[in-house]
């Protein structure tokens, strides 16, 4: 049923699943679902979800699988059909699972987790919820403060996730499925657990968390998901945790103590992830990633691997005062990636008060460093409507981005401006939220800089204003949220999704004044979470902002007294090594050999695009020991070339690429690609190809396929037509008698034999013509590209029967 279903809606890539080392167990005993609220692009880009899926798998009897919110076209169709909500890697409905761990990374997914509770026919709320419905947790830094979704979820995990893995798989293991209610139990005795129903309302929870990023902190292999996503790029954690106190910022105070991971460890994560993904991108994650010990010896290191598959390195937004040219030289290696400075403001008093100490004179020195270092543009994050804040301060933005923009007359910078939101648990969380018009207007303000070398992206202080009044919120504003749900409440974090109207309809129904959680109270909803962060620590610190007054880095001074730790915070290494840097393309010493592949393309690339495909094949490659040629410039790749590219919703039985290598190779090359290979793409013949073999673009020119009809569906006479015939298309009109070569049907199955290149019919428009349906509804036949030809002079020529 999904067949008819997929090829209408976007980006069906999404929900078919199959992806490169996905884990599929034949004799799974227990079923648990890792659930995502956002789109698949973006849950595959949280490193958080992969290292729990990891970690679950890695149990033999637990068949652990991913659940993301299907975009409401799919939603829609499901709910229509009456089709469950499933688990990507078996298509097993969830709510069938023993267990349900969600994700909650943003309030603004709240609505989407009663999205998601529909399209799995599972109930809201816990009380109304069956014995045999799945046990259904939620972790991430949204449940810091879990009140909102009290009635919602069965328990909390607080803190790390993968700290609790092995518990909860040893209770699922021990209690069966039909006892719910004693694994709750259960589960409500573990270490950072919240059960609202089992535990008093005065029950304190201390923050669970992994002492070490050990291995068993990272997810091996990695997914390599078919279509491209937010961040697209091989993740390693090099550190967890921050000490440098940004008074604002939730996830620097929730996730001390300070946790850094070895660089030998981290080297052969990298080599080891590259080898089983093939990314032409790694990106190293920390909250502060320049504080990484001995940044520009690891970066080297890891650069004599990376240049060997012209793999780049990217980092997160960092603090600019810690940016050097050496730093900056050993980025640009293979691929200058994005540079991300997040400065939150241009006043150096306001700076200080959010407890960071550095002057925009460094900040200019450091961006015109890596304008010199051949970056074009840089990235600045700022916040506007913090705690203190005053006009004068919103004035220094421009005068800042002028001095950067003098500073390197060729350079131009993107802004990314938020409003100031008040998160529990750190020393602004009973700061004020600026009123809505206040924020467009200093927005509005901050708009006005837009220019030729400056781009200016910023957030709705609408979106920012329910935002605040969620993460500050308590039980009762669930039924605030079921009525924005009830109203067409979906992925609210999106522009297309948001509607402040909606949100104030649902405030005024059940009768609750939002602005109620703005303001400051003795105590607060979550106030009975031990992050380990000491609330007398965070009341000192806001005392200090009040004061302008900076509390120095543990990790490089004395102890700042937090409580997260026993006063013997960690230090530096002494980091005596230095790096020697290399050219960027390592030299060529004879001609390259290029070779011709036959392959074909299975059921889980069906909807994959040709940018996809591409793109797996490039990866695939990367993952070889072959010695690859790579193409010059920005941005390196394997050198491929393609035949006419297939169309989202067919497969293939016979499709060619050619690609180069540096010199001779002596092994079996179709053995090396099919071990590198995912299963539904297969190599079916390699050659050597001559010199000056024409392309496979230029060559080709007749595409054979194979389409699943009923003849009742066919409107039109299969002979070849004897007279010109027009037929119309998206950009002109084409004739079908150029277009057709032969047309065949038997057995419920249509052979066509189409002419490709330039202005010939495509196979859909073919079918459009023959059935008398819209392009769209072609869509629906089941079509196979089953072979391509090389006519010349009446005669049929492999691609492969080349001289």
């Amino acid at each position: 049923m999904l067949d008819d279903i997929l090829p209408q809606v976007k980006k069906p890539i999404r929900y078919t699943g199959g992806e490169y080392n996905i884990t599929i167990k034949s004799d799974r005993q227990i079923k648990v679902g890792i659930v995502f609220p956002e789109v698949y692009e973006i849950g595959m880009s949280n490193l958080g979800i992969k290292i729990i899926y990891h970690l679950f798998n890695k149990h033999e009897d637990i068949q652990c699988e991913r659940i993301f919110a299907p975009w409401p076209d799919f939603g829609e169709a499901l709910l229509q059909r009456g089709i469950p909500l499933y688990g990507l890697e078996t298509q097993t409905a969830i709510k069938d699972f023993d267990l349900l761990g969600f994700s909650l990374q943003s309030e603004l997914s709240y609505t989407n987790i009663l999205y998601l509770f529909d399209l799995a026919g599972i109930a809201w709320r816990s009380v109304q919820r069956r014995t045999g419905d799945p046990l259904i947790i939620a972790g991430g830094p949204a449940t810091l403060n879990p009140a909102p979704l009290t009635d919602v979820f069965d328990a909390f995990i607080i803190g790390d996730g993968e700290a609790a893995v092995d518990d909860i798989a040893s209770i699922l293991r021990s209690i069966p499925r039909s006892k719910k209610n004693d694994r709750l139990r259960e589960l409500a005795k573990l270490p950072g657990v919240w059960a609202p129903s089992i535990h008093a309302g005065d029950h304190k929870v201390k923050r669970n968390y992994v002492h070490e990023l050990s291995a068993q902190t990272l997810p091996d292999p990695s997914i390599l998901p078919i279509c491209e996503i937010t961040h697209d790029r091989l993740a390693i954690e090099v550190m967890r945790g921050c000490t440098w106190g940004c008074r604002f910022c939730q996830a620097g105070y929730a996730n001390r103590p300070l946790r850094i991971r070895s660089d030998q460890d981290i080297l052969k994560a990298v080599e080891n992830g590259i080898r089983r993904t093939g990314w032409e991108e790694i990106s190293l994650l920390s909250f502060s990633i320049l504080d990484y010990p001995g940044l520009p010896n690891l970066l080297n290191k890891l650069n004599e691997f990376l240049r060997k598959k012209m793999v780049s390195i990217s980092l997160p937004a960092m603090r600019g005062e810690l940016f050097t040219e050496d730093i900056g030289s050993l980025l640009k290696e293979i691929k200058k990636s994005g540079l991300t400075f997040a400065p939150e403001t241009a006043s150096d008093q306001l700076r200080k008060r959010l407890n960071k100490s550095f002057s925009n004179q460094q900040m200019i020195e450091a961006i015109s460093t890596a304008y010199q270092l051949g970056w074009k543009q840089v990235k600045l994050y700022f916040m506007t409507g913090l705690p203190f804040e005053e006009d004068k301060d919103i004035d220094e933005i421009p005068k800042l981005i002028n001095e950067l923009l003098r500073a390197y007359p060729k350079g131009s910078v993107k802004l990314a401006i938020s409003p100031f939101v008040p998160k529990p648990h750190t020393p602004f969380e009973s700061a004020d939220f600026q009123p809505i018009e206040i924020l467009r207007g200093r927005i509005d303000r901050l708009k006005k800089m837009k220019q030729r070398r400056v781009e200016i992206k910023y957030q709705d202080p609408a979106v920012s204003f329910i935002e605040a009044v969620l993460s500050r919120g308590d039980h009762r504003l669930l039924p605030v949220l079921e009525y924005v749900y009830k109203h067409g409440g979906r992925f609210e974090e999106w522009r297309e999704g948001f509607s402040f109207d909606r949100w104030q309809e649902a405030f005024q129904a059940q009768d609750i004044d939002p602005q109620d959680y703005l303001k400051r109270r003795d105590r607060y909803p979550w106030d009975f979470i031990d992050t380990g962060i000491s609330k007398a620590f965070l009341r000192k610190e806001m005392e200090h902002a009040r004061q302008g007054e900076t509390t120095p880095n543990c990790f490089y001074e004395g102890c700042a007294d937090c409580g997260i730790c026993s006063g013997n915070p960690p230090r530096p290494e002494d980091i005596t090594e230095r790096y020697i840097s290399y050219g960027r393309y390592p030299k060529r010493d004879q001609p390259p050999v290029n070779y011709r592949v036959k392959y074909s393309v299975g059921e889980n690339y069906r909807y994959a695009s040709h940018l996809d495909i591409t793109r797996t094949i490039y990866r695939a490659l990367r993952r070889t020991d072959l010695p690859l040629q790579f193409s010059q410039g920005y941005s390196p790749l394997p050198k491929v070339s393609f035949c006419a590219p297939k169309s989202v919703g067919q497969i293939s039985r016979s499709d060619f690429f050619d690609f180069a290598l540096e010199g001779d190779y002596l092994a079996n090359i179709s053995r090396e690609l099919n071990a590198r290979f995912p299963a539904d793409i297969r190599i079916l013949e390699v050659r050597c190809l001559p010199i000056n073999t024409r392309s496979l673009s230029s060559s080709i020119n007749l595409i054979f396929y194979e389409v699943e009809i009923e003849r009742s569906e066919i409107k039109k006479p299969l002979e070849p037509p004897t007279t010109i015939i027009h037929i119309p298309s998206k950009s002109s009109m084409k004739q079908l008698n150029e277009s057709l070569d032969s047309v065949d049907y038997a057995a419920g199955r249509l052979t066509v034999a189409l002419y490709c290149g330039g202005s010939q019919l495509n196979i859909y428009e073919f079918l459009s013509y023959l059935t008398e349906r819209s392009l769209e509804e072609t869509k629906k036949f089941k079509v196979t590209r089953t072979t391509m030809f090389i006519k010349s002079n009446g005669i049929l020529l492999s691609p492969m029967e080349v001289k």
